[in-house]
């Protein structure tokens, strides 16, 4: 798959709140990739949101709950599956994974292969992302932002 954007189901829960949007952004490419955080909150509850989201994406070292797995997974097959109904997205998805990848793949191919994630591979997954420095852009009022020393 070349690009996935979509709200988390795993972060919602610990930091939801009436001033807070984010979603996980993962783009991957044959042999690279990006993932990110985006986050948008209140000037003075900027630095806690965030502290907050990187204190959830630790807890993810230890692995997940079946159950969230479970969910995680049905909600990503849900959004391929939506995106292969019209032709557009059809498309749309095939040109990004042959640009990417060289090739193209179907939903059910997809599918099966959501249905293969493991707990030791989002463990693994997690750890690799945990692993690395985090890089912070951000635009409006940054007072409140935390430094990137203040967060490893």
């Amino acid at each position: 798959m070349v690009e996935h954007t979509a709200s988390s189901y795993l972060l919602q829960p610990p930091i939801l709140n009436n001033h807070l949007v984010h979603s996980v952004v993962n783009i991957n490419n044959v042999n690279t990739g990006m993932f990110g955080l985006s986050i948008s909150a209140a000037g003075a509850e900027v630095g806690d949101v965030l502290k907050a989201s990187i204190g959830v994406m630790s807890g993810f070292n230890d692995g997940v709950s079946d159950e969230a797995l479970g969910a995680a997974k049905n909600k990503l097959k849900l959004e391929i599956l939506s995106e292969y109904e019209s032709n557009l997205g059809v498309r749309a998805a095939t040109g990004l994974e042959s640009i990417a990848a060289g090739s193209p793949s179907s939903a059910s191919q997809l599918c099966g292969a959501i249905d293969s994630i493991t707990n030791e591979e989002v463990m693994e997954a997690a750890k690799k992302i945990n692993g690395s420095a985090p890089i912070l852009v951000s635009y409006g009022n940054v007072e409140n932002m935390p430094l990137q020393r203040e967060l490893l």
